[in-house]
């Protein structure tokens, strides 16, 4: 009887081991890949980010299925530009800094919208947001993100943050409700490369939004904020597994970050220093007034004024060098063109 305990225990022994030894073997196959390992792309070393000012040839809420913006013409104005551009560059140590020479803030206005027919929505000014990345040699990598499949797994996120009034520097909002102050809409195209009104390429930031190409309108002016962008990278997609559909613009979900990481995040800062329907309604000013003899708030309308005075805090200006500006964005803009400026 005893002998017969041992050999049963000596059966059961050797099963154990023999399984522990498949379930070893089964734990080795099935061992995680570290995607941040394994990525199809190399990691950006520099990153340029575009904004160009613009305006609508249909309707807004159709931009990213239908097109329509065209570049707003531009002007000999030295600070008022209607194409701005920031890059960033990845340095050893220390992370992605401004590049020398570089832009340090976006300069925008806020929408106002001045309908259309049949109910159309046309804001103005519409803003296109372009995000080009480098590697380390200087090439253009951004079509690694999109060929092999990796447009699948790949997605930018548009958040705003650090919420400041302009004039006084005062917090707004340490944590602001996005929607409330940007609006986007994906715009992708493909081939990404491409555009809808030159190339007859196709709009597709609805079935599967990138952000490469953005269309964006800014929702407060007198403010200051930081636009934080971030190119999510998943490790099996990029829509939310809970709903299989694509966050928004603004929100990604806990879940989406824990199969998922960051491929770059970064802010850009932004100043909104004016609505649209902020202008010099004055007698006396046209193209041929003389702005050096005007004096500091010394119209007699107060919006006036106030623009003028907003253009003096966010680029540092004296009175007179922000109406200078002013003047020559209004008075040597040149005609709108169909056949030039950038479409999408």
């Amino acid at each position: 009887m005893k002998k017969n305990f041992f050999k049963s225990m000596l059966t059961f022994s050797c099963a154990a081991l023999l399984a522990l030894t498949f379930t070893a073997c089964d734990n080795n196959v099935d061992t995680p890949i570290d995607e941040t390992k394994n990525k199809l792309h190399e990691d950006p070393a520099k990153v340029t980010v575009q904004l160009i000012q613009g305006h609508m040839h249909a309707d807004w809420r159709k931009i990213d299925t239908g097109g329509g913006f065209h570049q707003d013409s531009e002007s000999s104005a030295k600070y008022l530009k209607r194409v701005q551009e920031i890059t960033y560059e990845i340095k050893p140590g220390i992370g992605l800094t401004l590049a020398e020479g570089s832009d340090n803030k976006f300069y925008v206005v806020k929408a106002h919208d001045y309908g259309g027919l049949d109910g159309e929505e046309n804001p103005a000014p519409v803003y296109l947001l372009l995000i080009k990345y480098y590697n380390a040699q200087g090439k253009l990598i951004n079509e690694q993100f999109v060929n092999n499949g990796q447009d699948a797994i790949h997605q930018h996120f548009f958040t705003v943050e650090n919420v400041k009034e302009l004039m006084s520097g005062k917090d707004v909002n340490q944590k602001p409700n996005t929607p409330d102050y940007i609006d986007y809409k994906y715009t992708d195209t493909t081939p990404w490369d491409k555009t809808v009104k030159y190339d007859n390429a196709k709009l597709t930031g609805t079935t599967n939004p990138i952000g490469f190409k953005g269309a964006m309108l800014f929702l407060k002016d007198d403010v200051t904020m930081d636009l934080r962008i971030r190119l999510y990278h998943g490790f099996t997609g990029k829509k939310d597994p809970k709903t299989g559909a694509f966050s928004p613009y603004y929100r990604f979900t806990p879940t989406q970050l824990q199969q998922g990481t960051w491929d770059i995040n970064f802010t850009v800062p932004v100043v909104v220093y004016a609505d649209r329907e902020d202008y010099i309604d004055e007698d006396n000013f046209d193209s041929e007034t003389n702005v050096d003899t005007i004096t500091e708030n010394s119209f007699k309308n107060e919006v006036s004024n106030k623009l003028i005075q907003r253009i003096m805090k966010a680029y540092n200006l004296t009175w007179t060098e922000a109406l200078r500006d002013y003047h020559k964005s209004i008075f040597t803009t040149v005609p709108h063109d169909l056949g030039k400026g950038v479409w999408l």
